[in-house]
């Protein structure tokens, strides 16, 4: 990625707690809408050790591909772990009205009934279950702290 396109680049930010509708559909919400571009694709991952799910834009799984690509020869273990979150992933593409229908194996794996909560994790969105996020809020990280908070 160049300096120009990290200078513009935009940022999932911001929470926001929805139900889902009666179709089991997800609102993401307008404001994050544009971030996913033009293709409305979106890329949804069972996170491997939290009750929750990662939503990436296509420009950010093409960019982590090009991550896993550039970083030479993946052995085995490797593979078998991309092979195993990718086996359980899913992609979807935003409708007209900004919504998506996750299958109900991931909502089962993040433990959503009804309620989640949206969290913008700057190059990704977090699905948790309220019930989850709220026991997965850690009290403190030094490195959050010193990156958002400290110094100039």
């Amino acid at each position: 990625m160049s300096t120009s396109e990290l200078i513009n680049e935009e940022l999932f930010v911001g929470s926001f707690h929805h139900s889902l509708d009666p179709k089991r559909r997800l609102i993401v919400p307008a404001t994050w809408r544009a971030l996913f571009g033009d293709s409305s694709r979106v890329y949804v991952l069972p996170h491997p050790e939290r009750a929750c799910l990662y939503l990436y834009s296509l420009a950010e799984m093409n960019r982590r591909l090009r991550q896993l690509r550039g970083a030479g020869a993946v052995d085995a273990d490797a593979e078998q772990a991309v092979r195993s979150m990718t086996a359980s992933a899913d992609s979807v593409v935003l409708d007209a009205q900004g919504r998506v229908r996750i299958k109900d194996e991931l909502l089962a794996h993040a433990e959503v009934d009804s309620k989640v909560v949206m969290v913008g994790s700057l190059s990704r969105v977090e699905v948790w279950s309220e019930e989850q996020f709220d026991l997965a809020l850690p009290s403190a990280s030094s490195l959050a702290e010193a990156t958002f908070f400290g110094g100039y």
